[in-house]
């Protein structure tokens, strides 16, 4: 589980700079739950043991006809299918060969990547043009500092902007840096003394979130940071639109949308014993009596999906009324099991996204957004990455081959509604 948890590393940039924060400064984060989760979603080479009991399971002690048990995977169409103009083929590479991510949808047409020149370093950002099919350097992503990293990722009207820590450091410290978005030199807004948590840019100013919660705000000019008005306790979800905590820390139950712009407000209807409750605008995904759940702000249409669809880490929401979720299913024999589902809030609608690799307990998974602050526009995965099994006296291995050329992409922003 530590090895597979370290190589997760390698498919988000900002998962992997907070484990590195983890260790130095002796903070539980709940990106260790995402790791034992995830385990060898997207590590290529991971290897994850299995025990005998898993390799064979007990046949059940009453003789049933199958009919569609509980635990079986609803049925999903694929994404390209359902959505064509939405699912693309992006380069994994640079021209630099530079391994590349693809961060969320700035159009129908368009998707942010960032370029890393090392490992977890971002060293440039990029655009793909899926009509094109060719990609364009924005710029570079400066560092000042030794063991510097950027951070979230956020797209404004005019600028893309981000934030960078030392997270090899003990203080709490960042330097915000805006982008125009139709690419150009990097600009470098001020810093701040404080352990910074999510981001986004207006039209005349960076705003963020801390840890401990509070939204702050700085001229795009720079200056000195004040806090935003209405903005005491609460966490950015997305610009404008922030969330309260029934407790401080990350993957507690939001309790409270706030509109940020407007000051419009409205209380989260919390069933008893829901736990992991996140919220946007108008919907809510949260976890009760071990089955996903989904419901309006204010509890309306409130439904339980299927238990074999669970959360996909701690993330949930996707875009503006999407989740995205990861099927369980134990059969490994079981052909065309998708590596995860995205489901359209309002409608109920399930696309699948790739396919898990025959045979295999476990299989890949997919990315939603590195680096991005708000929810992404962008899921990908790696058709091109097969898992295998191979046995041994230590017991069963799942091994990985194949992949790492480029990424199946779905942007929501190009959905049709």
């Amino acid at each position: 589980m530590r090895t597979a948890s370290g190589q997760v590393e390698r498919r988000d940039l900002a998962a992997g700079v907070a484990a590195r924060r983890r260790a130095r400064r002796t903070r539980q984060r709940v990106q260790v739950l995402l790791a034992a989760v995830a385990v060898v979603a997207i590590a290529g080479g991971t290897t994850a043991v299995l025990s005998g009991a898993d390799r064979q399971p007990p046949p059940p002690a009453v003789s049933v006809t199958p009919s569609a048990p509980e635990t079986s995977v609803p049925a999903t169409r694929p994404a390209a299918e359902l959505w064509p103009q939405a699912v693309v083929k992006v380069p994994a590479k640079n021209a630099k060969g530079w391994k590349m991510y693809p961060v969320t949808g700035l159009s129908a047409t368009e998707m942010l990547l960032i370029a890393n020149s090392a490992f977890e370093k971002g060293g440039r950002l990029e655009v793909y043009d899926s009509v094109s099919r060719t990609l364009r350097v924005l710029g570079d992503i400066p560092s000042p500092k030794k063991k510097y990293y950027a951070q979230h990722i956020a797209v404004g009207a005019e600028y893309i902007a981000w934030y960078g820590e030392t997270p090899q450091d003990s203080d709490d410290w960042a330097d915000f840096w805006i982008m125009p978005r139709e690419g150009g030199k990097a600009r470098r807004v001020g810093e701040v003394a404080a352990d910074v948590e999510e981001i986004a840019v207006t039209g005349d100013s960076l705003v963020w979130s801390v840890k401990k919660g509070g939204v702050y705000r700085m001229p795009l000019t720079g200056g000195a940071p004040e806090p935003l008005p209405g903005g005491a306790g609460l966490h950015l979800s997305a610009w404008p639109w922030a969330v309260a905590r029934a407790v401080e820390r990350p993957g507690a139950n939001q309790t409270r949308v706030v509109n940020l712009e407007t000051g419009q407000s409205s209380d989260v209807a919390l069933p008893e014993g829901v736990q992991a409750m996140q919220c946007h605008a108008q919907w809510c995904v949260g976890v009760l009596n071990k089955r996903v759940i989904v419901q309006r702000v204010d509890g309306s249409e409130r439904k339980s999906l299927p238990q074999s669809l669970r959360p996909n880490g701690m993330r949930l929401l996707l875009g503006d009324r999407y989740a995205v979720l990861r099927p369980y299913e134990p059969d490994r024999n079981r052909t065309g099991v998708p590596l995860a589902v995205v489901y359209d809030l309002p409608t109920g609608l399930m696309a699948g996204l790739g396919e898990r690799s025959a045979g295999t307990a476990v299989s890949g998974g997919v990315g939603t957004g590195a680096s991005a602050s708000a929810p992404s526009a962008t899921v990908s995965w790696d058709a091109d990455l097969q898992y295998y099994e191979t046995c041994g006296k230590p017991g069963c291995a799942v091994k990985s081959r194949g992949g790492g050329k480029e990424y199946t992409v779905l942007n929501l922003a190009a959905v049709t509604r």
